[in-house]
């Protein structure tokens, strides 16, 4: 047995998308605007990140989260060069006294002056604005360049691009590709015939369901993961407006190749899904997720 077509189709559904974006147009006005305290604020990227920005939120979620990202300076990291060409790199670049830590105060100050301290919490990796109308996670990071070739002029020297910031508790680096992950997603959706990312929702609702029942602890699956988990799903597991055979198809898929999850990549096709780093899944966890979701499929079909 399986879980109804009907229910699933109510999970496939979007969350809200208005609010979201009117939350980012405001806290885009207010690091613009002339009051703005970001040295070189037109150089300032202010985009969504996260489920709002994939189109894979769904109803219930809260946390908007917000890329405050300047190409004011860069992060370049040559080190995947060959040694002539890092020499080039190391002959051309220049340092900046501009750095992150600037930056994020640059940022912090000006949503201070205007949200108000008491509205404004400095977290491990962003800056939570909640002042009862708006809530919103803001991160405030540099543009990030990993070189791939480099030469004399700006047409050799090819990079993949990412941001970059660090944490506010152990000061560790964090690196991803917001981008890229948007821009593969998209992808992916239109080639499964806009089934990928309602079916991202599906799982994501699944999931909701098993930690609300005490199957499933919260930490284990976190949304990102279960996104880039169903990126890896060939094409061809997906089928038009039948989710009851697509999410089959998933499960079984995913059961037939629980051993070999060491492969699977993020969406962004440029990190390792699985792995002990801060923001890579525990194989265990990503086990756990998939046999619960299995379990689940089963019992409500009954």
């Amino acid at each position: 047995m399986a879980i109804p077509n009907s229910q699933l189709e109510t999970w496939s559904n979007q969350g809200a998308t208005a609010t979201p974006k009117a939350i980012r147009e405001r806290i885009e006005g207010v690091l613009r605007g002339e009051n703005s305290l970001i040295t070189n604020r037109n150089s300032v990227s202010i985009y969504l990140q996260g489920s709002y920005r994939n189109s894979t939120n769904i109803y219930g979620n809260s946390d908007v989260d917000i890329v405050v990202e300047t190409s004011n300076v860069f992060y370049g990291d040559a080190s995947g060069l060959s040694y002539e060409k890092k020499q080039i790199y190391d002959s051309l670049s220049n340092s900046s006294q501009y750095t992150w830590q600037i930056y994020k105060e640059e940022v912090l100050d000006t949503l201070i002056n205007f949200f108000g301290k008491d509205n404004i919490e400095i977290g491990n990796k962003s800056i939570k604005i909640n002042t009862g109308d708006y809530e919103a996670d803001v991160v405030p990071c540099i543009q990030y360049r990993k070189y791939i070739d480099y030469g004399y002029s700006q047409d050799s020297q090819k990079y993949i691009e990412g941001m970059k910031f660090f944490t506010t508790k152990e000061n560790r680096e964090v690196i991803n590709y917001p981008k890229r992950h948007y821009s593969f997603g998209t992808e992916k959706n239109q080639q499964t015939g806009e089934m990928y990312k309602r079916t991202v929702r599906v799982f994501k609702n699944m999931k909701i369901r098993l930690v609300n029942s005490g199957k499933l602890e919260k930490g284990t699956a976190p949304s990102y993961f279960v996104e880039n988990l169903l990126y890896n799903v060939p094409n061809e597991q997906y089928v038009n407006n039948n989710f009851s055979q697509t999410v089959f198809n998933i499960l079984k898929w995913l059961g037939d190749n629980r051993n070999n999850m060491s492969t699977f990549i993020c969406q962004n096709q440029f990190i390792y899904l699985i792995g002990a780093a801060e923001e890579q899944w525990d194989q265990d966890d990503a086990r756990n997720f998939i046999n619960e979701c299995i379990i689940l499929w089963n019992e409500l079909g009954n």
